[in-house]
């Protein structure tokens, strides 16, 4: 099960699995989610400036975050709704392949160096923003 969740109020995404839908290589469910991620990232590359946006990679799970000016936060939440959108329906046309899940929620939250961790409660999966 490929499995994405989307942080509105951050706004971040958190994606990790494999939808098995076809072998590896072959998976168009997968490579649906991967094109939409990964043009999220690429495009937050070319504005890196204005948004700050964070990729971390570990254990077969890929989180992308954003730290915006305040000016930029509904700019930023409009970019990433647009994004979570395509995921959706990614989800919903193959439910038995994708679980996308809204604002799933933190256990714990804390502010260490000017950056919120925050720990998920169904996972150890460490959010740095």
């Amino acid at each position: 099960m490929l499995t994405i969740e989307y942080f509105s109020h951050l706004p971040a995404f958190s994606m990790s699995g494999h939808a098995k839908e076809a072998p590896r290589g072959a998976d168009i469910v997968c490579a649906g989610a991967s094109a939409l991620l990964y043009t999220l990232i690429k495009y937050l590359d070319k504005l890196e400036d204005e948004f700050e946006p964070e990729v971390f990679e570990y254990n077969g799970r890929i989180n992308i975050c954003l730290d915006p000016p305040v000016s930029l936060m509904h700019d930023a939440r409009l970019l990433f709704e647009a994004f979570a959108t395509g995921f959706e329906m990614l989800s919903k046309d193959y439910p038995d392949n994708v679980k996308f899940i809204k604002n799933p929620p933190f256990s714990h939250c804390e502010k260490r160096n000017d950056k919120a961790i925050c720990t998920l409660k169904k996972e150890n999966s460490i959010w740095m923003k």
